[in-house]
């Protein structure tokens, strides 16, 4: 992989006492060359890497 470029996906584990919650996350970027506002729009978005951390978030999201 060039060195100017990130991986698709970045693991992450949180920890807060007993909590343990691990997620994945993937960056979104928009726009073209031509458009240089949105060339440097990104986002990050994250997902549950497991079944027991969506329970985890679906709890914490009430639902």
């Amino acid at each position: 992989m060039p060195p100017d470029r990130l991986p698709a996906l970045l693991p992450t584990i949180c920890r807060v006492g007993a909590l343990r919650l691990s997620l994945f996350s993937t960056y979104a970027q928009f726009g073209t060359a031509e458009e240089v506002t949105l060339a440097e729009l990104k986002i990050e978005l994250m997902f549950p890497a497991d079944p027991d951390s969506e329970t985890l978030l679906t709890q914490l999201g009430g639902g």
